[in-house]
């Protein structure tokens, strides 16, 4: 296994408000694992999240133009860049990138669902093939670097099993640098017994089995959530394993704001939590180690 990044990201210490004038200090995560996985970020949004939220990422190499250029480091947030996909992935598009990708970025993340058809739609042997350029960002940057993130895919996929996926890219990417394991997870919120996360945890507890390198959850929600309490039920009971799984070094919900994942939205109007976002920030996190 490569050396893992060192980072602290963490303090008790209040910052300055970044809009300036009367509003009290702002208050950042003394946690490192919590994010959120999305893209469209205000001042306001991330200023409502950081309290909680030590790290985002949107899919892309450079940040969102609402927290452009340092609104969440100002808020103490942490950007982690991506690559989506391979189209145009070569060595001139890599030195590109990883000109383009802003200071204090400590982690790249690797293809977004490469297994499916609507997504990075890689085989696991092309984002083999290709990944060579994703660690040549990396490298030129400094960067630990997380896996393609996979899921269970159905229609249109490359392949429909997430662990025969990574089984099949690190067979045919012998040698390949890899520091995380990145998936995603979306799975009912009944649950079996009373932890309503209980087929979340499932899926993580095989792939600790399957894989011997820390997780980054980067996506999950409850995708069959017939209400805001299913949902926040959910939420609640994945958040308490996860800070409390080792092997989870990172995880963020998806999303801010989205409208293909039902009662999810940890943002309403600009700058304002829903129910379910206040419980995400207000949920007990460990402190960085």
């Amino acid at each position: 296994m490569a050396a893992l990044v060192s980072v602290s990201c963490g303090s008790s210490e209040p910052l300055p408000n970044p809009g300036g004038g009367g509003g009290p200090p702002i208050n950042h995560s003394t946690g490192c694992k919590r994010g959120v996985a999305y893209g469209y970020h205000t001042k306001a949004d991330m200023q409502v999240l950081s309290p909680a939220v030590s790290w985002w990422y949107n899919w892309a190499h450079v940040p969102d133009e609402g927290v452009k250029p340092d609104v969440y480091k100002t808020l103490g947030v942490e950007y982690v860049p991506m690559v989506w996909g391979g189209g145009g992935l070569d060595s001139n598009r890599a030195t590109q990138i990883a000109a383009e990708i802003p200071d204090g970025v400590n982690f790249l993340l690797g293809f977004n669902e490469p297994n499916f058809g609507e997504q990075a739609n890689l085989s696991a042997t092309q984002a083999a093939a290709l990944w060579p350029h994703v660690e040549a960002v990396a490298d030129a940057r400094g960067l630990a670097l997380v896996s393609p993130a996979v899921n269970f895919c159905g229609g249109s996929c490359q392949e429909t099993d997430p662990f025969k996926y990574l089984d099949d890219f690190f067979a045919a990417c012998e040698g390949c640098r890899v520091d995380y394991i990145g998936i995603h997870i979306y799975t009912a919120c009944q649950g079996d017994g009373t932890n309503k996360a209980r087929w979340l945890i499932n899926h993580i507890e095989t792939y600790k089995m399957r894989f011997d390198k820390p997780i980054w959850l980067t996506e999950f929600a409850c995708d069959n959530a017939g209400s805001l309490a299913e949902q926040k039920a959910f939420m609640i009971d994945a958040l308490d394993y996860l800070e409390n799984e080792p092997r989870i070094a990172r995880y963020a919900w998806f999303s801010g704001r989205a409208d293909n994942v039902a009662n999810a939205n940890l943002l309403g109007d600009d700058g304002v939590l829903t129910e379910l976002g206040q419980a995400y920030v207000a949920a007990p996190q460990k402190p960085c180690e």
